[in-house]
């Protein structure tokens, strides 16, 4: 081990790191992965399987995506006939997943015998739940969908299901500790990096005060075109008339925008390059100017534009605070609870956010709903290929392969790789499906013992434009029943990191495609080098001791992350699918009624909310009718 490794605690026992399936926490370490493959025993019918306990590296992790990537390249199996028969196969056990089982029985009654199906250890999807024991306490983070986004605004389904699960949302307004920042002088930062800009600083993250970036290392000319830019009251396209405006900014991506108009220096584009990483999974130079003006991104303030024209996302502006401890991992439990009310005690949202739940549970056969983790599907056909026939189901689970059959199929999974599973799909339907793209997306929480170096540099969210995660925050104050916040920087609390990979410079889904290959090659070790350099670079300064104060990390790494519909003609991904033509819309194609197979998930609505999982669950179901 290399000096300065030694020195970040790169040898320090944080995390057992990587796993199989879930099958060395299952057991305890007493047996190894492929062990217990080799009894082809199902990991989560042991009594210590905790997936949430897990960490090191998590999201897409070892075990859950080598399946799928088999289909991909065309592999064939024969599945092991288990006699079984379900009235619903479900496949993917994510947010809408466990929404279309909810549905199904909410039309077909509680004797529905339905399977989920899930490739990964733990149920969920994207709204993962990450837990750390630490001084005899348990703290929880979120390794994907963070919060119910303006939920006031939701569509009708979604808000019924939300009140049915019992979440109300008004009382987050009790549960959120709207003071916290201001109480402790938290404030939004960025920090400059040494590599990048030439010397470490931490600066405010207001650069329109002559103060933020005074004493950084930006030069005269970036700090001036930065304070302008983000004062936001200069129109850069004088010339172009108001009617055409829109139309321009469309044809443009933000950087040329940045560039040729705002009149941004090269080093002023670096700063802002990875501007729309953590929501939109892209740099700027994919993102259109119209895109980046709709978004609200500095530098459009100023333009004579109609304004009937920007509208915003929801009708109800509402506080970012609708935030379980785990991030939206509550919903997905709560959907469990309400499927299989065995598996957990207590049956309020405050009971479930501090409830371990009993896997084994999961799937009895007793049980009129079971959930089948660490089982990839790699074929539906329906039977004899008569599609009013019902539909034979191929999974692999360990080393083999089982077929199964259900009268009924809702595809709740990665909207691309159907065509695969459905290979007697029309072509058009499957042409559509394959434009259901995925962004490339890492959630990487850190525990640390303690966050004085947090207070006395007063960072609650810091933008790290050089940094290889370009953002990181201290968790949401949010305090549940039993389950209490931090209250003193003297006691440990979880650090939220960002990173999105991609190479600038490429098209949208050369950038999607690179990152993916990124974060599929790349080693826990990789990461957790790069964790430790880049908080002992930013926090070192007050203390901060990467060998002695991290106490644990877990990546969630996403190859599969946001989903968008994809235009393989312009380029162009739908982050506003809302104002695309009609006959781009590539998702609605793609999620048509297919015999007795439906199509669900955020990739049929080119919309990464989960009220937009929520919605087309219920269209799926609906779609079986």
């Amino acid at each position: 081990m290399r000096k300065k490794d030694c020195k970040l605690g790169m040898g320090r026992d944080i995390t057992r790191r990587d796993f199989l399936n879930g099958a060395s926490i299952a057991v305890g370490g007493s047996l190894l992965p492929h062990q217990l493959l080799a009894q082809n025993s199902p990991a989560q019918s042991l009594p210590d399987y905790y997936p949430p306990a897990v960490t090191g590296m998590r999201g897409s992790h070892p075990g859950s995506f080598e399946v799928g990537h088999r289909v991909r390249d065309g592999d064939s199996f024969q599945g092991i006939d288990t006699s079984e028969n379900y009235d619903l196969v479900v496949v993917g056990g994510g947010i809408s997943g466990l929404t279309a089982a909810y549905a199904y029985r909410q039309t077909h009654g509680k004797s529905s015998r339905i399977l989920v199906l899930d490739n990964h250890d733990d149920f969920g999807g994207h709204a993962k739940r990450n837990e750390f024991e630490i001084d005899g306490k348990t703290l929880i983070g979120y390794g994907g969908t963070m919060l119910l986004s303006s939920p006031g605004g939701f569509p009708a389904i979604a808000k019924q299901l939300i009140k049915e699960l019992g979440i109300e949302t008004e009382r987050f307004y009790d549960y959120f500790d709207l003071d916290f920042y201001n109480t402790h002088g938290l404030r939004e930062t960025w920090f400059l990096d040494k590599t990048t800009f030439g010397a470490d600083h931490l600066t405010s993250a207001d650069p329109t005060d002559p103060e933020s970036l005074s004493q950084s290392p930006l030069s005269s000319d970036t700090r001036d075109q930065l304070a302008k830019l983000f004062k936001n009251e200069k129109n850069y396209l004088p010339s172009i008339s108001a009617e055409k405006v829109i139309p321009y900014l469309q044809d443009i991506n933000y950087l040329e925008y940045l560039r040729d108009h705002a009149g941004l220096n090269d080093e002023a584009l670096r700063v802002m390059l990875p501007y729309a990483r953590s929501v939109w999974a892209v740099n700027i130079d994919v993102i259109s100017a119209a895109n980046a003006w709709s978004f609200g991104y500095p530098g459009f303030g100023g333009l004579d534009l109609p304004v009937e024209v920007h509208e915003t996302d929801n009708a109800t502006e509402e506080p970012n605070i609708f935030h379980f401890p785990d991030g939206n991992a509550t919903v997905a439990r709560l959907l469990v609870k309400k499927l299989i009310p065995s598996v957990s005690f207590g049956d309020s949202v405050e009971d479930i956010v501090t409830a371990r739940f009993d896997y084994e549970r999961l799937d009895q056969s007793s049980s009129a709903v079971r959930i089948r983790l660490n089982s990839s599907v790699v074929r539906a056909r329906h039977i004899a290929d008569n599609l009013s026939n019902p539909v034979s189901i191929t999974y692999v689970r360990g080393d083999k392969a089982y077929s199964i059959t259900a009268n009924q199929v809702v595809m709740a999974g990665y909207n691309a790789l159907v065509p695969r599973l459905c290979p007697e799909m029309p072509e058009a339907q499957k042409n559509a499906l394959a434009n259901c793209v995925r962004a490339p997306l890492v959630y990487t929480n850190v525990l640390i013992r303690n966050w004085r170096s947090l207070a006395e540099l007063g960072v609650r969210r810091a933008y790290c434009p050089g940094c290889y995660h370009h953002s990181l925050a201290i968790d949401y104050p949010v305090s549940m029943g039993v389950y209490q916040f931090s209250q003193s920087p003297d006691d440990p609390v979880v650090l939220h990191l960002t990173r999105v990979p991609g190479d600038p410079g490429k098209g949208a889904k050369e950038q999607i495609d690179a990152g993916r290959r990124d974060l599929l090659t790349t080693s826990f070790e990789t990461f957790e080098r790069n964790i430790r350099g880049q908080l002992q670079d930013m926090f070192g300064s007050a203390g901060f001791n990467t060998a002695r104060d991290i106490a644990g990390i877990t990546v969630n790494r996403w190859p599969h992350g946001y989903a968008y519909g994809y235009d393989p003609e312009s380029d162009r991904l739908a982050y506003e699918p809302e104002k695309w033509p009609v006959e781009k819309r590539n998702w609605e194609l793609g999620r048509r009624r297919f015999g007795n197979i439906s199509i669900a998930s955020t990739d049929a609505a080119s919309n990464a909310m989960t009220e937009a999982a929520i919605e087309q669950a219920y269209r799926a179901v609906k779609d079986l009718d």
